[in-house]
């Protein structure tokens, strides 16, 4: 029989249930699509038992593929997006909906936060920026906003945490998703007594921190049945979408970032110790006590050429790319910047807004596509700078999600970034670096390393175009300049 692991990936656009062969390669897959809700402006949330009945139909999609396949399943891991918060009552009722990293309802306690005299020290201790993606901030508007709601609450939790608890009736959270609200004091791997005090909180109002190789056993006879797995299936809690996307995408050397273009977008890098920005621009969150990923999460990636195709232009977003090839590089001297739903880095801005600049009447549809694309990578750029003055010079760069299925928009980024990309064969890495850290929790590897070399593998690889490459120079420095990040 062929043993299988199996990962999950609990997201804010899908839930997905991926099963691998210990070399990596996908045995089974099955998707869900979750629903989000926006009650309020700026208000963004999902039904987080709507989720849970996802993930366990995903799981249960799975199991019977695998059954047809005559495969084991050897362990079940999770990944999961962060920053999620749920608050509950003292009999562990829910209060509210998960509100997501998307709502940007704390706005107001982020910008006082940013200027409070406390905020360099608590940084020093949480390595999150200030910003309302942030639980912290989000706890700190019930206090202020719900005062009546905020004395019912007994406990915050992700939807990571609410499954987990779903499933075994534990308030656990792993290092890595602890490390994403702002209150792990990240070099200590406990809560952080100022991040408590600054909230209004106590330690217990939050779950007991565990390692993300920690193991609980599916015993349930009702939910063994539902997801189609033996009683003492080892289940991992593993860790948050952005540390595992860097294990699944074989990022763990120094010099090598990865990047990833979704809806939204990120890049990071990893290091054996948290590092921490001067200037507050880089979040720093937790893959186990050795490996620590550090970055900079733009709101603006795959979102910005959807909001073109359905607002602007009303062409197909493939049509839109197709065009963009039409335009030269540099768009002729037209800059966007991509902030259409604020920003988080580099500028850490929820205010902020996108714009085209230097538009004239030379410009057709093409050029506005072309600029569109480029902004939105040349604002990554910012971060991957900022990255390679803090941890290490970034000498290649992994990349996966959605916009790798476009050659033009991979080579435009080896061209704007000037160095070579390698595209990750699997678009799963959250799930993959979910089944490493299963695998090392049970003793089938002996390190991460050893996974990324048995399981990681790459499609193509993009060198910068040395001419293209010449103009980009000169373009980052204005973009750089024209939102204030020095010469770019």
């Amino acid at each position: 029989m062929q043993s299988t692991w199996i990962g999950v990936d609990i997201g804010t656009t899908n839930v997905k249930a991926v099963a691998f062969d210990e070399n990596g390669s996908v045995v089974a897959h099955a998707t869900g699509t979750c629903v989000t809700y926006h009650p309020r402006n700026r208000f963004v949330e999902q039904n987080p038992d709507e989720i849970y009945r996802l993930f366990l139909h995903v799981l249960q999609q799975v199991t019977d593929q695998l059954r047809h396949k005559n495969a084991t399943v050897e362990a079940v891991s999770l990944c999961s997006a962060m920053h999620s918060v749920i608050a509950l009552d003292e009999q562990n009722r829910r209060l509210t909906r998960s509100i997501l990293w998307a709502d940007n309802r704390s706005e107001v306690q982020a910008d006082v936060l940013k200027q409070a005299i406390v905020f360099p020290k608590l940084y020093t201790h949480v390595g999150i920026p200030s910003h309302p993606y942030a639980p912290l901030t989000k706890m700190v508007w019930f206090r202020e906003t719900q005062p009546q709601l905020f004395k019912r609450i007994r406990r915050f939790v992700s939807q990571k945490e609410y499954i987990w608890y779903k499933l075994f009736g534990l308030f656990q959270i792993d290092y890595s998703m602890a490390s994403g609200t702002a209150l792990l004091n990240n070099r200590r791997l406990k809560w952080s007594e100022m991040a408590l005090q600054y909230t209004g909180i106590k330690s217990t109002h939050l779950s007991e921190i565990v390692p993300t190789y920690h193991i609980e056993k599916i015993t349930n006879p009702s939910l063994c049945r539902k997801i189609g797995l033996p009683s003492g299936t080892p289940f991992v809690i593993g860790a948050g979408d952005a540390c595992l996307a860097n294990l699944g995408s074989g990022a763990l050397a120094k010099g090598v970032s990865t990047l990833t273009i979704g809806t939204s977008g990120a890049i990071r890098q990893t290091a054996s110790i948290p590092s921490r920005d001067e200037k507050r621009r880089l979040f720093t969150y937790v893959l186990d006590e050795t490996h620590y990923v550090s970055g900079g999460p733009t709101n603006n990636g795959g979102n910005v050429l959807e909001w073109l195709s359905k607002h602007l232009l009303l062409k197909d977003p493939n049509e839109l790319l197709a065009l963009a090839e039409n335009a030269p590089p540099g768009a002729e001297d037209l800059l966007f910047v991509p902030y259409l739903l604020g920003e988080r880095a580099p500028v850490w801005d929820a205010h902020a807004r996108g714009s085209y600049q230097n538009l004239s009447w030379q410009h057709t549809q093409a050029h506005l596509v072309r600029a569109t694309i480029e902004g939105i990578v040349l604002n990554l750029n910012q971060t991957r700078q900022i990255i390679d003055s803090q941890l290490s010079k970034t000498q290649i760069l992994h990349a996966n999600g959605g916009f790798t299925q476009s050659k033009f928009w991979v080579q435009l980024l080896a061209d704007i970034f000037g160095i070579a990309v390698k595209v990750n064969q699997s678009s799963e890495s959250g799930c993959l670096g979910a089944i490493m850290l299963a695998m090392k929790s049970l003793g089938q590897i002996d390190s991460l390393e050893k996974g990324v070399q048995n399981c990681v593998h790459f499609a193509e690889t993009y060198h910068p175009d040395p001419s293209n490459r010449l103009i980009y120079r000169k373009v980052n420095k204005n973009f750089g300049k024209l939102i204030g990040q020095g010469k770019g």
